[in-house]
């Protein structure tokens, strides 16, 4: 078998251009068509000399040894720590040119599968920091101290952070003192070297509008030691504490959380507002992170595609009820599906608790449920879905266009997705009516959310 020859070797240096950042922020250089090295805190057009720190067959990984050409769009965050754990990999490039990037990543997408669409300009933010609702925090025990941050990438070596510059900044304030709760009373923290360790997270929540807090205990044991001290120091600590939460997530079950909650001291969930609805948030529920623009994705979203009082509205992934809830004045009916049984009784919670009486929320497989009512008769006139990271599955596209609504709205968090979904939704009979509007989310980040109308072909 003949040998495969690299374009470059393990820890040699190059002086290289830089040519693209990508999808998930990392800058890329393509030392042949088909071979890329990837970059941490690269921009395109930077002139750098490079050392190789990893190679395969198909890429490689490189540092920055010197910038000999500076981009005029970098900035210098002084957050070289956001860079190493890849948190905020945009940190150092100028927000107009985070807003351009993202803008010309979901254009070339589109391009890439021959889609003639028009993507506008990205809607940002005043204040592209500080922004987040909720964040879900490693610890672990470094250099005799409990330490929060996040993983270096691809190591086990916690990067320390007290300012995560993304969260609100409350949030940060309560890491550090839940921390250091647990840190007094020498708590164990799950070590992913050892698999072994009581706390693997600590997740917090706090209302925008309301100031309500939460604290999550994540843990890999079923119970810790000095619960009943630890929890009158936490409730000391913090005042704005609404809800403090114990959730049994081992770590072999490979999720962030599990559904297993205990009330360890407050209410089951908190409270805040969105659009000028109330609604209640438990420790599981999906609830966007950036309330600020999420009243603007929403909105537009609900404008676009242009309600009207007589229109039949089906909300799959309907978690706690969120858009539903709030475009059901403007329509006649609103129909919820969602398979998260607790998310469905929230959304119960929320419909009464917003007087809303022209919605229901059904607990059920989506896919399932749609056949059911395409059996039935239901002709629903808008389908919306704002579906996970890894988009909508080909049974849920399928049963969406049988039951031929005339539109379908689809607020997508990963443009790579939502244009492997919009192909397939074409090919059944629709269209995508107007432009694709990104809507900036993530500040800092490579993520990006944005809106697409599908429009039945006539």
């Amino acid at each position: 078998m003949a040998r495969t020859i690299l374009p470059v070797k393990l820890h040699e240096k190059i002086t290289v251009k830089i040519d693209d950042i990508r999808i998930d922020g990392m800058g890329i250089v393509y030392l042949t068509p088909s071979y890329p090295l990837y970059i941490a805190d690269a921009i395109p057009g930077e002139k750098v000399l490079l050392e190789v720190i990893q190679v395969d067959k198909f890429s490689g990984y490189a540092k920055i040894v010197e910038r000999i050409e500076v981009s005029s769009k970098r900035q210098d965050s002084h957050r070289q720590y956001l860079i190493d754990a890849g948190t905020a990999p945009l940190v150092n490039l100028k927000y107009d040119a985070q807003l351009e990037l993202k803008q010309n990543q979901i254009k070339r997408l589109f391009q890439d599968q021959n889609m003639a669409v028009t993507v506008e300009q990205t809607i940002g933010m005043q204040n592209p920091t500080y922004y987040r609702n909720k964040t879900i925090v490693p610890v672990k025990w470094q250099a005799g101290h409990l330490t929060s941050g996040f993983y270096r990438r691809g190591s086990h070596e916690l990067v320390p952070m007290t300012d995560y510059f993304v969260n609100d900044q409350a949030i940060d304030q309560a890491i550090i003192k839940v921390r250091d709760v647990l840190e007094k009373y020498k708590i164990t923290a799950f070590d992913p070297d050892f698999e072994k360790g009581a706390i693997r997270y600590i997740m917090v929540r706090r209302g925008y509008y309301s100031h309500e807090l939460m604290i999550v205990l994540v843990s890999n044991d079923a119970v810790i030691n000095f619960e009943k001290e630890i929890v009158t120091d936490i409730v000391a600590q913090l005042p704005e504490l609404k809800s403090l939460i114990f959730n049994d997530s081992p770590k072999q079950d490979f999720v962030l959380l599990s559904p297993n909650n205990r009330t360890l001291w407050g209410e089951d969930a908190i409270h805040d507002t969105l659009l000028g609805y109330d609604f209640i948030i438990g420790p599981n529920s999906f609830y966007q992170v950036n309330p600020q623009t999420t009243e603007v994705l929403y909105a537009l979203a609900a404008e676009k595609v242009a309600l009207k009082p007589t229109d039949t509205v089906i909300d799959a992934y309907s978690g706690i009820g969120t858009i539903g809830i709030t475009i059901a004045k403007r329509v006649c009916q609103v129909i919820g599906v969602e398979v998260i049984p607790g998310a469905v009784a929230d959304a119960q919670i929320n419909m009464r608790a917003n007087n809303i009486d022209n919605a229901e929320y059904i607990l059920a497989d989506a896919p399932q449920q749609f056949k059911k009512w395409q059996d039935a008769g239901l002709q629903p006139d808008v389908v919306f879905v704002d579906p996970p990271r890894r988009g909508l599955t080909s049974d849920l596209i399928q049963a969406t266009t049988e039951m031929g609504p005339d539109k379908f709205v689809y607020i997508s968090c990963n443009p790579v997705t939502l244009v492997r979904d919009a192909a397939e939704i074409i090919q059944k009979g629709y269209h995508i009516d107007g432009p694709i509007f990104p809507v900036d989310q993530f500040p800092q980040t490579s993520h990006i959310e944005c809106i697409a109308i599908f429009k039945k072909n006539s």
